[in-house]
């Protein structure tokens, strides 16, 4: 028997690839989640802007590709992420435009309601060295827009030189900067009927390293940086944003990589920054993906750029979570969305001729100085056929209830480990898969595995089917979480903690199973619905 992985209530790539959301914004009554798009194969190619609307953040429907990269100034890697802002009624679009050795901001500009873009003639707008020396042309990327007091800001992910290095060492640099620089004569190739340069990744991240074969250590470290104009189209250069703090970890500081993706947001009072480092190295439990995403907190001093770190969050401690983006809804929630897979993994939905789902949308909140993250309220009409299970006491065995099973379901309830080794759930269970959430007392953590949950994953890190989280009070977890078809959200303690997992089962992997071994443990208040779409 054979079926779709496609998801049902999660935004997916109808074909070809998708990567990160982009230009995230509520406009003229809807949601807009933009996206990094190749439309003409399921697997990485020179970057356009896909687009979907939604008014529930269940339906989604998909409207003509935003950009396409036609301009020499996009030849190798295309129109590649950036953000959108309102300016006068009109939807204003800034990307990256990514060459060797030249990655560029241009703007677009919509007047029919975000529908068709117009490309500024002054394209590039922004270049790293209208900016300052301490920003590399290599590494420039990513611009997040917002407005505060009168100024149109970005921050943007880039690599910042250490200026305080030799002349030699800087010339050095220069050097293999220029040798890989665009030649005059690269232009666009027709391929099975698409523009683009024979750059393929085959879903591997398109880092400095892949794509021109320089070593990026060169380039300086990532980082972020501010900028800041008074009318969108000219530019000044604030200053970058991470500087040594001794109370985190110098990995945080040295990073061989950018600090992808940036968005910055004011949640109930407190300034933070979402990222996604590249190659943020595991520290214990944390950063378990090659590639991560975190939240910052602290403060932001608008005329030097430093961000004054208070706290460095994980904002996902699963395995497929990436580039997450927000969006400001009018009722003043901040909702956020990211791509839900991860680079340099393999991605059996290239067989359907697609590649690239997102997370259901979260909506975010503070508690102290934890960013909560909740399913978005709008799910909750959807979810119907509530069955439900008040208490459940299990030792040394699994049991199914009855009523609770399924692949598009929400499931709520909270764990009592007990005296139990390991106590949890088995989901999208079978004859021959599972994929289990559970505690694991001896370690301390709640894990979950896909070892066995169908399709095999490959990738870049050490271990590709188990994450693990540390748990601070294991005497009682509260799980949510969200099935569908191929994505197992799991939301922890209120949503303290989030762990995403896509996994590949069967068709007739449907079955819920609740267990315990080497003791006793208690599941309570089970309520399992429907999703209905």
């Amino acid at each position: 028997m054979k079926k779709s992985y496609r998801p049902y209530y999660h935004a997916s790539v109808p074909s070809g690839w998708s990567n990160d959301p982009n230009g995230t914004i509520y406009y003229n009554g809807k949601a807009h989640l933009f996206f990094q798009h190749y439309p003409h194969k399921p697997a990485w190619g020179t970057m356009h802007w896909g687009h979907f609307t939604t008014e529930d953040f269940v339906h989604w429907d998909v409207l003509p590709v935003a950009l396409v990269p036609d301009r020499d100034y996009e030849v190798i890697c295309g129109c590649c992420s950036g953000s959108t802002i309102e300016k006068d009624g009109k939807l204003y679009l800034m990307y990256t435009a990514a060459q060797p050795t030249l990655q560029r901001q241009c703007m677009a500009v919509s007047e029919d309601g975000g529908v068709t873009f117009t490309k500024d003639e002054s394209n590039p707008i922004l270049t790293a060295d209208m900016l300052s020396k301490e920003v590399s042309p290599l590494d420039f990327r990513d611009p997040r827009l917002f407005k505060k007091d009168g100024w149109y800001y970005f921050i943007a992910g880039a690599r910042v030189i250490d200026l305080n290095a030799s002349k030699e060492e800087l010339d050095e640099r220069t050097s293999k900067w220029d040798k890989h620089a665009p030649s005059s004569s690269l232009r666009y190739a027709e391929v099975d009927g698409a523009q683009h340069v024979g750059v393929s990744h085959k879903g591997q991240s398109p880092s400095l390293d892949d794509v021109f074969g320089i070593e990026p250590a060169d380039a300086g470290f990532g980082n972020l940086i501010l900028c800041r104009s008074r009318d969108l189209m000219k530019w000044e250069y604030v200053g970058h944003l991470l500087h040594r703090q001794p109370e985190f970890e110098d990995d945080f500081y040295n990073l061989n990589g950018v600090y992808e993706c940036p968005d910055y947001l004011v949640i109930d009072g407190k300034e933070v920054i979402l990222t996604s480092p590249q190659n943020l190295p595991q520290m214990d439990n944390h950063f378990q993906n090659v590639h991560s995403g975190l939240y910052l907190l602290g403060k932001l001093d608008f005329e030097t750029g430093r961000f004054d770190l208070k706290k460095i969050g994980e904002l996902d401690n699963g395995f497929d979570f990436y580039a997450a983006q927000s969006l400001h809804m009018p009722d003043g929630r901040y909702i956020m969305i990211s791509w839900k897979e991860m680079w340099d993994r393999n991605y059996p939905t290239q067989a359907e001729g697609w590649a690239g789902t997102y997370s259901f949308p979260r909506e975010l909140s503070m508690d102290g100085d934890c960013l909560i993250q909740k399913p978005a309220r709008e799910l909750d009409r959807f979810c119907k056929n509530k069955v439900t299970c008040q208490s459940l006491s299990i030792t040394d065995s699994e049991v199914s209830v009855k009523g609770i099973s399924g692949t598009v379901t929400r499931i709520r309830l909270t764990l009592e480990p007990g005296t139990a080794a390991r106590a949890g759930v088995k989901l999208f269970a079978g004859e021959e898969h599972e994929t289990v959430v559970y505690f694991d007392r001896e370690e301390g953590v709640l894990a979950i595995d896909r070892s066995k949950s169908g399709i095999p994953f490959t990738g870049s890190e050490d271990n590709v089917n188990v994450r693990k989280l540390d748990i601070d009070s294991p005497e009682s977890i509260e799980l949510e979480m969200l099935l569908d078809i191929s994505s197992l959200e799991v939301f922890i303690d209120g949503g303290r903690h989030v762990m995403t997992a896509n996994v590949y089962p069967d068709p007739e992997d449907t079955d819920v199973r609740f267990f315990a071994e080497d003791g006793s443990a208690a599941f309570h208040n089970i309520e399992k619905f429907d999703v209905i779409v």
